[in-house]
C-alpha cells in the first residue's frame, strides 16, 4: 500500500500493497477498507454519496469495486455531477479500480483539475485502465504540475502504460523537494529500463538517506554489484549497513568508466 500526500492510502491493485488478512471479513486488505455488507449497487451508490465519513466511504467503494464490476457507468456519472470534490475523486479512484476505459476520455480532462486529489486519483485511473492515449497528457501533467502527490501517481501511471518516452521529463522532476516524491520518480525511471548509472549515481550523495539507498539498490540491479546491504528477509524493517558507504565508494572509483556528456541532476536536501 502507497500512501500519497493527497488522499490517504492508495491501493495499486496491480503494483505493490501488503496483504493483511482480516478474519472478520476474510479479505486481503486492511481492516478499516474491508468491504461493508453485502448491498445492491444502487444502496451502495447512494450511501457513497451522502456518507461524510471518508473511512467508510472507502469502504463502500472497495464494495462496489469488488462485487459491482458493471459499476463504472454510475461512477462516471457522479464524478461528472457531484459538486462534492470528495466524492469526485473517491468515484474517479474507483473508475480505476474497475478499469473502466470508457471513462479514459473524462480522466485525461480532470487532469486539470483544480483540486490536486482529483488530478492525482485521475493519474493513477488512467495507468489502471491502461489508455495508452493518454501518455503525452500524463507527460504534459508530469512537466508542469507542482503537487508531489499528483507527480508520484503520474509517475506510476507512466511506468505502468511503459512509457519510455517520458524519461527525459522524468529526470528532469527528480529534483523535487519531497524525498518520498524523488524516490517514486527515480524508482519510475528505474522501471521504465533506464540504465544510465551516472544519473542515479548523483543520488547516492542525497541527503535523504532512503533516496541514497534507492539509488544504489538501482545501481545494483544494473551492475551486478553487491554494496553489502542487509538482506532482512521478512524479518521486519532494518538499516542500510554499509550498502550506501560502499555504492559512493564504488562510484568514486568507477565513475570516470560511466561519464556522460549530460550534466549530472542535483538533488536537494530533504
Amino acid at each position: 500500500m502507497a500512501v500519497d500526500s493527497l488522499s490517504g492510502p492508495v491501493l495499486h491493485f496491480n503494483s505493490w500493497r501488503p496483504c493483511v488478512l482480516e478474519p472478520r471479513c476474510s479479505c486481503c486488505f486492511p481492516s478499516w477498507l474491508c468491504p461493508v455488507s453485502a448491498q445492491d449497487l444502487p444502496t451502495l451508490l447512494s450511501d457513497l454519496v451522502s456518507s461524510t465519513d471518508r473511512t467508510r466511504r472507502e469502504s463502500i467503494l472497495l464494495e462496489i469495486t469488488e462485487h459491482h464490476p458493471e459499476a463504472g457507468p454510475a461512477l462516471i456519472k457522479i464524478a461528472r455531477e457531484t459538486e462534492d470534490t470528495e466524492t469526485r475523486w473517491l468515484a474517479i479512484r474507483g473508475i480505476g479500480w474497475l478499469k473502466y476505459k470508457e471513462a479514459a476520455p473524462f480522466l485525461r480532462e480532470s487532469l486539470h483539475s483544480r483540486s490536486n486529489y482529483v488530478r492525482a486519483n485521475s493519474a493513477s485511473a488512467l495507468g489502471e485502465v491502461h489508455d495508452v492515449s493518454a501518455v503525452a497528457d500524463l507527460i504534459h501533467t508530469l512537466a508542469v504540475d507542482e503537487d508531489g502527490g499528483v507527480l508520484e501517481q503520474t509517475s506510476l501511471a507512466l511506468q505502468i502504460l511503459d512509457a519510455k518516452e517520458a524519461i527525459p521529463v522524468l529526470k528532469a522532476r527528480s529534483d523535487n523537494p519531497s524525498p518520498q516524491t524523488r524516490v517514486w520518480i527515480i524508482g519510475a525511471i528505474e522501471a521504465l529500463g533506464s540504465k544510465d548509472v551516472s544519473f542515479f549515481a548523483a543520488f547516492l550523495f542525497d541527503k535523504n538517506e532512503s533516496v541514497a539507498a534507492y539509488a544504489a539498490h538501482a545501481i545494483a540491479r544494473i551492475t551486478k554489484e553487491d554494496f553489502g546491504f542487509p538482506h532482512c528477509g521478512k524479518t521486519g524493517p532494518c538499516g542500510f549497513g554499509y550498502g550506501i558507504d560502499n555504492a559512493r565508494r564504488w562510484w568514486d572509483t568507477h565513475k570516470r568508466n560511466w561519464a556522460q556528456q549530460q550534466q549530472l541532476p542535483r538533488p536537494l536536501p530533504d
